[in-house]
């Protein structure tokens, strides 16, 4: 499982889409480099398989990104769909749950299909650049340049 996320990390670095991208026990977590409060993305095993996340603390991004959706008419699985089309990447997005834990922290979750997939950290890498580039266009997540 580590060699997956080893392998992650090194491939995600060099992109420049995260403002820290580190290992932190069996997960890889990647800062969002311009939201307006702190918010993480998540690779983390989710039974057999993996899953992506997207965490906050701040409960104003989490209403922000949620308020964006329902604006836009836009599911965020329609719209981690349209990334991942983009890229020719060969399964379409599972439910996106959103929810608060037991730590509060403002959670967006959803499981990564690699079935068929062969390289399985690139499979990863493929499906959290498209789960960012979806979330970085809702609410305040390109907050902090913006004014």
């Amino acid at each position: 499982m580590n060699d997956a996320l080893h392998t992650l990390r090194d491939l995600i670095q060099p992109t420049g889409r995260f403002s820290d991208v580190r290992l932190d026990g069996a997960a890889l977590r990647c800062r969002a480099k311009d939201a307006a409060a702190e918010a993480w993305y998540v690779v983390d095993r989710e039974g057999d398989g993996w899953a992506v996340s997207l965490l906050t603390p701040d409960r104003w991004l989490s209403e922000s990104i949620e308020g964006d959706m329902l604006e836009g008419r836009d599911s965020a699985e329609e719209l981690v769909d349209d990334e991942l089309v983009e890229v020719g990447f060969p399964h379409r997005c599972q439910k996106v749950k959103h929810y608060r834990d037991d730590a509060k922290v403002y959670v967006f979750r959803t499981p990564v299909p690699l079935d068929g997939v062969a390289d399985a950290a690139a499979g990863l890498k493929t499906y959290l650049l498209a789960f960012e580039a979806a979330f970085a266009q809702l609410g305040d997540m390109q907050g902090s340049d913006q004014g």
